[in-house]
């Protein structure tokens, strides 16, 4: 990698044999009666598909991109879970599953990420993407935005419920990829997680009851999220996490012909997964990999970190040798932002390259004003001169 210094193989406390046992393959993967399917790691790696890059009606699963923008604002700053969101008669015409808002009403964001994630209310999601982006349709126009950087090729949105319409699908595949960037938001699962709420008004001077359809939060151990969804025309649809030990694990069934088939299919693909793979730490989040010397800055280096923690997952018997290596940028000129990539982290499993990690500034450095660059270019001359 040209005008990168190489710190060469450098292995972090890993650079051991997983296990010794001769050449091994996972059992085989369960059936499924889903149009569409895929098993995934929290760290990306793939486990199985099933007609993962169909392009399918995906009902409510939608909301989970509502989530994600919501929570992301949130996380920003640019809104808060305390703030009192209008409800337009728009959002009041919203026909399906809903929480029965009324035009002219204010709920709080939270309250609104309740409807959303616990009870499916589509009412409650036009109104909270209106009130992220000013309307209806800016908010679906920042969701397809959001869809394609984060590389979900088969993905269109025309609303922000789930709806059915004939140009609004997505691919088990990119739901994969959308629900691997929302299980590191732990708001988002905080949210994903409740099975039941009963603090939402319901009009009449007492509480709505709402019961999330994710029957996995209660009958699957380790599950915490993310969203199911049912129309007539996706049929029966479910993306699922669970999460056991260091091993995060993503189901994604769409098209089931039954609400009891997508909880089944999911639980067997989870399960599957558990039973044959395991998620190894690699970085924490924060850990320092190196400095980079810093030129004409008030610090004279700045710490390459790994933005989030590092993992891989590895079949869970069998030799699975995980490395680390770390190039960095030689030096770099102030000044210096928090965040700036500053070099890569390449981790390989069995010697193939299984993930790429960009490494980033610590803090930011500022750069030297004329009086500081005068003195320390004065310091280095007589340095120079007296030795």
């Amino acid at each position: 990698m040209r005008g990168w210094s190489r710190l060469g193989a450098l292995l972090l406390g890993l650079g051991c044999w997983l296990g010794s046992t001769p050449a091994w393959a996972a059992s085989p993967p369960p059936a499924v009666t889903a149009k569409a399917a895929l098993l995934e790691s929290a760290d990306g790696r793939i486990l199985f598909t099933h007609n993962a890059h169909a392009r399918v009606p995906i009902a409510s699963v939608t909301k989970l991109m509502t989530l994600y923008l919501a929570v992301r604002a949130i996380e920003r700053g640019r809104v808060q879970l305390s703030d009192r969101v209008p409800v337009s008669e728009e959002a009041y015409r919203v026909s399906g599953s809903q929480i029965w808002l009324e035009p002219g009403e204010r709920l709080t964001v939270d309250e609104l990420l309740k409807a959303i994630a616990v009870g499916s209310a589509n009412d409650a999601a036009y109104a909270l993407g209106e009130y992220l982006s000013g309307s209806e349709s800016a908010f679906v126009a920042a969701m397809n935005r959001t869809a394609e950087r984060l590389g979900m090729r088969n993905t269109h949105f025309q609303n922000p419920h789930g709806l059915h319409h004939p140009q609004h699908y997505a691919s088990a595949w990119d739901l994969g990829i959308l629900a691997r960037h929302a299980v590191h938001h732990p708001l988002l699962l905080h949210y994903t997680a409740m099975w039941q709420d009963r603090s939402l008004r319901n009009g009449k001077g007492g509480k709505l009851w709402l019961i999330n359809q994710n029957r996995l939060l209660r009958t699957y151990p380790g599950t915490d999220g993310l969203k199911t969804g049912y129309t007539s025309e996706a049929g029966f649809c479910l993306v699922a996490t669970a999460r056991r030990d260091h091993t995060r694990l993503i189901a994604v069934v769409l098209g089931e012909p039954t609400s009891q088939a997508r909880f089944e299919d999911a639980a067997a693909l989870l399960s599957w997964g558990f039973e044959n793979y395991r998620t190894v730490p690699v970085v924490k989040a924060g850990a320092g990999l190196g400095q980079v010397r810093v030129e004409r800055g008030v610090l004279s280096q700045v710490e390459a970190v790994a933005r989030h923690p590092v993992a891989v997952t590895v079949p869970r018997e069998g030799p699975a040798q995980v490395k680390t290596r770390v190039e960095l940028l030689p030096k770099v000129q102030a000044p210096v932002r928090e965040g700036q990539r500053l070099g890569t982290l390449t981790v390989e499993v069995g010697g193939k390259v299984e993930r790429t990690v960009p490494l980033v500034a610590r803090q930011a450095v500022a750069p030297l004003n004329l009086g500081e660059l005068f003195i320390k270019s004065w310091g280095r001359l007589l340095g120079a001169r007296a030795g």
